[in-house]
């Protein structure tokens, strides 16, 4: 497999944003509905959901319920330039970033989080899962997930490491969220990760973590 290779969102993602590059729609101009941009670009509403969600993010589109999508931008404006696909880093080079931080603070954790960490991870899990049943809008919840990992496992160096990627985070949980499956498997990991913080278990939470990541990277590689 070439280590480059675009996914299925990055590619709606560079399309999509070269058509407003080139001037198919003018600033303040309605964009065609998700189902008409999904058979355009030859992709599924949700991949196209998940692509104006992060167009949405960086103040590119406004998505108007009731009344449609719009573009907010100058096309040619610099923070259009910012979401470029590729940026350097690729899906699969941030999760495998994760892959060399998120087990060993899951670690730490473990070992030193107090009764209130843990209940606040048992609430954001039970609210990840929650909400993954329910509706599309539960990225924040699964990144204050990780991030309270993060801040429980008490190591300045690997938490300097986790900022490094977080301007990633969000956009990459969109895309990890078109995987197969992949809602199903990461509400039951983060429940099993949160199990195993609460009960100082710190060798089961780094091999959750990893496998969570893990489960992640592999469909990606197969592609």
């Amino acid at each position: 497999m070439e280590a480059n290779k675009e996914t299925i969102y990055e590619k709606a993602l560079r399309e999509l944003k070269e058509k407003i590059i080139n001037g198919e729609w003018q600033p303040g101009q309605r964009l065609p509905s998700m189902k008409q941009l999904a058979q355009i670009l030859g992709v599924s509403v949700t991949t196209i959901r998940e692509v104006l969600h992060t167009l949405e993010n960086k103040n590119i589109v406004s998505i108007e319920h009731g009344r449609g999508i719009y573009l907010r931008n100058d096309p040619n404006s610099s923070a259009m330039q910012m979401i470029s696909v590729n940026q350097d880093v690729s899906l699969l080079s941030v999760l495998k970033a994760r892959l060399l931080v998120e087990p060993r603070q899951a670690y730490y954790c473990a070992q030193r989080a107090d009764e209130h960490l843990c209940n606040e991870l048992e609430m954001a899990a039970n609210k990840l899962d929650s909400e993954m049943h329910i509706h599309d809008d539960f990225l924040k919840t699964d990144l204050l997930f990780h991030q309270l990992i993060a801040e429980g496992a008490q190591e300045p160096a690997l938490q300097t490491m986790s900022n490094s990627i977080e301007q990633y985070q969000l956009s990459g949980r969109r895309m990890t969220n078109t995987l197969p499956l992949m809602r199903t498997k990461a509400a039951l990991y983060h429940q099993l990760i949160s199990a195993a913080i609460a009960t100082h278990n710190a060798v089961e939470a780094k091999q959750l973590m990893t496998m969570h990541i893990e489960s992640m990277i592999e469909p990606l590689e197969k592609k």
